[in-house]
């Protein structure tokens, strides 16, 4: 993106996370703006996805607009962005939101192991600080979806893995029950959407906020392939490839080249892999 100051006016940067950035407009409202940034293990690489903040941000507003029914999220009228001193240029990565306090916890919902939660259980049988008594293969689908909640660190540290009691010390126990159930609903109501669609979200994130009145709203961004793991099925013939096409592509990129949290340049075609595999996700869930 060209110059920040020429594209949003006099609105101010107030927080540049991994891969967002927001602006101040008013005591009410943000500007979110996805960049074509890219992180992987907590790393923010300087070097570029073109197009990748644009398909991220048409998949959360699709989301958010799937979803409302469940829980309000914190997207206002896109209307309202067109009455913003900000270049046209950028409308496209853009979400006028509302305010919210946000709530320092990572609502992860696993469906199928895979994953952070494999290699746990692989060595020592736990997920998340608990014991699983039952014996599962890699990529097998839970008799029920798992709620594994984490801390929301800040830019350049590492998300914790927490218990949910660890939970309900840091955000209180009737705010964490809220959050868990509304996370399986939506992660219950999009599995079921995408799988007809040709794809399994193997496992997601969300993150939440409380509106001024104290009442609980879904923000940031969901079920997009920078928050969630997907996977190809093919409901005909009862199989699925579990080859991701999300960001545990570049994941594994980095793992194959032994990375070592090092800036790097990516090369040409494994951008192009990468922007192919989000194109394909969006095309395939929004059809």
């Amino acid at each position: 993106m060209k110059d920040s100051e020429k594209l949003f006016g006099d609105y101010e940067l107030s927080f540049k996370g991994k891969v967002r950035d927001i602006y101040n407009i008013n005591d009410n409202r943000l500007l979110i703006v996805t960049t074509d940034r890219i992180s992987a293990f907590d790393y923010v690489f300087e070097d570029i996805i073109p197009g990748k903040g644009i398909l991220l941000t048409k998949m959360t507003k699709f989301w958010f607009k799937l979803t409302n029914q469940i829980i309000t999220n914190h997207l206002l009228d896109k209307n309202e962005i067109k009455n913003l001193n900000i270049s046209n240029e950028v409308t496209d990565r853009c979400m006028l939101v509302k305010k919210t306090k946000v709530l320092p916890i990572e609502a992860i919902v696993r469906g199928h192991l895979a994953g952070s939660a494999w290699e746990s259980y692989k060595k020592k049988n736990i997920i998340n600080n608990e014991i699983i008594n039952k014996i599962y293969k890699e990529y097998q689908k839970f008799d029920q979806a798992i709620f594994t909640p984490s801390t929301k660190a800040n830019v350049g540290e590492k998300d914790q893995n927490i218990s949910f009691d660890e939970m309900k010390d840091i955000i209180g126990e009737n705010l964490s029950v809220k959050i868990k159930e509304t996370s399986l609903k939506l992660y219950e109501f999009a599995y079921k959407y995408a799988e007809n669609k040709g794809i399994i979200i193997a496992d997601t994130k969300f993150e939440f906020g409380l509106d001024e009145n104290g009442d609980l709203v879904l923000i940031d961004e969901i079920f997009t392939p920078d928050c969630s793991r997907f996977w190809l099925c093919d409901n005909k013939e009862k199989k699925i490839n579990y080859d991701s096409f999300d960001k545990q592509f570049f994941r594994n990129y980095l793992i194959d080249m032994k990375w070592n949290n090092n800036k790097i340049n990516i090369p040409e075609d494994i951008k192009q892999k990468l922007i192919q595999r989000y194109q394909l996700a969006y095309n395939l869930i929004t059809s």
